[in-house]
């Protein structure tokens, strides 16, 4: 009997080895590998302690002051110049903390209780280097609500223990993550009225912050409100969620709307605030990628002339959650790789016994 050819042996084996693993490759990608790097995950050392000192910060903090992990130094023949790009780099590392903190933690009182919040340094200039090792945060206060019978301000304890309780009206009998999802999308949608005057130069108060979404008797809110409110009530219940900011499309708006991560491992796309339309059909519910990048652009704002924010959304479904169940190629893979295996033995086989 002679023996079997080299090729076929070599293809056979290729077929046992190399199709599976190509397979289970492809498997891994289509799902989406890459898992999300939180917004605090994304920060360097310096933006991850701005982030730490704010977040943490209690209610009656007027005053913070936050060691640099690592001095910030620069060097110019013009010592003006390297001051000027030292404060530039202080101002991009304190945004990019302030919104990966207001993006992640609605809740922590300095991003949404102050009025205004402001950065100091302790620049140091020695031999024509520029230096910064730390940095001071004040906040200041207005327009906090007061006691309707004795007209004094309730206090920013008062403040917080009513947002605490407003939150925990909310309740949901669903047991499914998407149940849950949309008792959380219906609550909001039936609870908030979008601000009226959003367009006015002074917008109602508390309408881009939860206070203002669970606690203000009008429930008056904008787009910030809405998704700082989903995840404040995904968290509640356990589920993974993120606000992602962007510009809607096609009227270049600014604009803020959720991410939820599901049962299958995936990212979804909602947004809250265009289900609150006066229509029942949640439009806005669940979407992938197919859909809701037609009018929704993340990470970039147009109309300020394309200018991003240096924080990475998750990747999310190619398809809408509530999509038809798709062909499970996997399978199918699998199911070829097995028939192209036995295929070729029983080639292999009748070859060899043709031989003999």
């Amino acid at each position: 009997m002679k023996r079997p050819n080299n090729k076929l042996v070599a293809l056979l084996l290729i077929a046992v080895i190399a199709v599976p693993v190509t397979v289970a490759f492809s498997a891994q990608v289509s799902r989406g590998a890459d898992e999300f790097v939180s917004y605090y995950d994304q920060l360097d050392a310096n933006g991850k302690a701005i982030y730490d000192a704010i977040g943490s910060a209690d209610a009656d903090t007027t005053a913070i002051t936050v060691k640099l992990p690592f001095a910030l130094t620069a060097q110019s023949d013009d010592p003006e110049e390297a001051k000027a790009y030292l404060r530039g780099l202080v101002k991009s590392t304190t945004d990019t903390a302030f919104t990966a903190l207001r993006l992640s933690s609605p809740l922590a009182y300095w991003t949404w209780g102050p009025s205004h919040v402001t950065p100091l340094t302790d620049l140091d200039l020695k031999s024509g280097i520029a230096t910064i090792t730390t940095l001071f945060f004040t906040i200041s206060f207005v327009n906090y609500p007061k006691d309707p019978v004795t007209g004094e301000f309730q206090g920013i304890e008062k403040m917080l223990d009513d947002l605490n309780a407003a939150i925990d009206k909310f309740h949901t009998d669903s047991e499914s993550i998407r149940g849950k999802v949309l008792d959380i999308n219906n609550y909001l949608v039936n609870l908030v009225t979008y601000d009226p005057s959003w367009r006015e130069a002074e917008e109602s108060r508390y309408t881009h912050d939860v206070y203002g979404v669970f606690v203000d008797p009008r429930h008056f809110a904008v787009c910030d409100g809405y998704s700082k409110a989903f995840l404040v009530l995904c968290e509640k219940e356990g589920i993974e969620s993120v606000v992602v900011m962007g510009t809607a499309l096609p009227n270049l708006e600014n604009h803020a709307w959720n991410y939820v991560k599901m049962d299958d491992g995936k990212w979804y796309a909602i947004d809250v605030t265009w289900n609150d339309n006066g229509r029942d059909d949640n439009p806005y519910f669940l979407n992938g990628g197919d859909t809701f990048f037609f009018t929704h652009h993340q990470s970039v704002f147009l109309r300020s002339g394309l200018l991003a924010y240096r924080l990475n959304a998750p990747a999310i479904s190619e398809t809408a959650y509530d999509a038809e169940e798709e062909t499970d190629y996997e399978l199918y893979s699998w199911i070829l790789a097995a028939i192209i295996v036995a295929a070729m033995s029983v080639a292999l086989y009748r070859y060899a016994k043709r031989g003999g």
